[in-house]
């Protein structure tokens, strides 16, 4: 089906769950955009069958773009009557990027309830607290799913897991993960305790070196605010702090990169 007038019930829907929150809430819907993004989704739920792309929006020219290069067929055998050819101009009009690809996707929400049946006792989480920027929640959504920790939990009004800067910083890598959202810290530390899972927050300075802790058998790695880090009562409660040593005059470093190497560490012990 073509579609070329940017007021299409279609196109106004696509950009309504990409600018609102509400609104992704309200249908449980996200967006993905990019070509490589929308093939990696769609082959995904293909694979995993644990969530629907609902619907699929594309031009003909980033088809004939991007054939050879990417697995363009993905879109051309999707469900015809999910499959929407757009124009260039409503691609532009669709993009949050500024220079689109020409390639768009409707898709179900893919995080859970955080509940005592959700882990494992011997599983390895990664607890985000208040992160506020969408480059680093989606950065180290996709270093979880690269050393293949069981869960990332979003506490204490982390920022929207389904902002399109987000998504487009994770990289296809949301579906292969499992993500939980629990705004009450007390209650994700009161059901970690109950797992039997260790908690350990993550502290600039005065915990103990990373580089000597036992990262053996259940535990998860608490990663605060960009800013002001963990707030002390919520780094008390934990089981223990860790402390990333830096030489120098270094005395702290981005979250993201500091997740990544709590992630690191807990992979390596397996």
């Amino acid at each position: 089906m073509l579609i070329t007038g940017r007021d299409n019930p279609k196109i106004k829907q696509y950009r309504k769950l990409a600018s609102s929150k509400k609104a992704r809430a309200e249908f449980r819907l996200f967006t993905v955009e990019g070509m490589r993004n929308v093939l990696d989704i769609l082959g995904l739920a293909d694979e995993l069958g644990t969530f629907k792309v609902v619907s699929v929006f594309y031009t003909k020219q980033a088809l004939e773009k991007y054939r050879g290069q990417l697995p363009v067929e993905r879109i051309e055998n999707y469900d015809e009557r999910s499959c929407y050819e757009i124009t260039e101009q409503i691609a532009d009009k669709m993009s949050v990027v500024g220079q689109t690809q020409g390639a768009f996707a409707e898709v179900e929400m893919l995080d859970c309830a955080l509940s005592s049946e959700v882990l494992t006792h011997n599983g390895k989480y990664l607890i985000l607290n208040n992160i506020q920027d969408p480059g680093n929640l989606g950065t180290m959504l996709r270093t979880s799913a690269a050393v293949g920790i069981n869960g990332v939990i979003l506490s204490n009004n982390t920022t929207d897991l389904y902002n399109p800067k987000v998504v487009r910083s994770a990289m296809g890598s949301m579906p292969r993960v499992g993500i939980y959202i629990e705004n009450s810290f007390e209650k994700v530390l009161s059901l970690m305790d109950n797992a039997g899972i260790r908690t350990y927050a993550a502290v600039v300075s005065g915990g103990k070196d990373i580089r000597k802790n036992d990262f053996s058998g259940g535990c998860a790695v608490v990663v605060g605010n960009e800013g002001k880090g963990l707030s002390d009562d919520h780094a008390e409660m934990c089981s223990e702090k860790l402390t990333i040593s830096m030489k120098g005059s270094m005395d702290s470093l981005n979250a993201a990169i500091a997740g990544t190497i709590f992630l690191w560490e807990m992979s390596c012990s397996e």
